[in-house]
């Protein structure tokens, strides 16, 4: 009987390993991503123009979790990772112009380098790049 429970109580434990695993390993890492000024385009645009952030600084806090992220509470982002670089990638219907809105932010593994680039409805393309923390 006692080795029964024995057996029993070690199949459980295996079972709850297995079930949690994925679970453990599911990393979360934040990150803390600082940039002075935006870039963007448009087609009615005749040149790029810029737009320094208030305050000297503007920020984006990212938060991964497996294959997940979130981008200052936004979330929806997938994340690709290499030895090399973070990808965090999001599309999104946009509810003002109708059509699609496209943001990728990559994180340069070896000196915390980001850029980001958001793309809307019509084709307008708003560039960030700075340092991550």
């Amino acid at each position: 009987m006692m080795k029964k429970f024995r057996s029993t109580m070690a199949l459980i434990g295996l079972a709850s390993a297995v079930c949690m695993s994925p679970v453990a390993n599911a990393e979360s890492t934040s990150y803390s991503c600082t940039y002075t000024k935006a870039s963007y385009t448009a087609p009615f645009e005749k040149e790029v123009n810029f737009r320094n952030c208030p305050e000297g600084r503007c920020n984006y806090v990212v938060n991964i979790s497996g294959a997940t992220a979130t981008v200052n509470g936004v979330s929806g982002f997938s994340v690709e990772q290499s030895t090399t670089i973070i990808k965090l990638s999001r599309t999104a219907k946009d509810p003002i112009m109708g059509g699609m809105d496209t943001t990728v932010l990559t994180i340069n593994k070896g000196d915390m380098a980001f850029e980001s680039v958001k793309t809307t409805t019509p084709s307008v393309v708003l560039k960030t790049q700075g340092t991550c923390q």
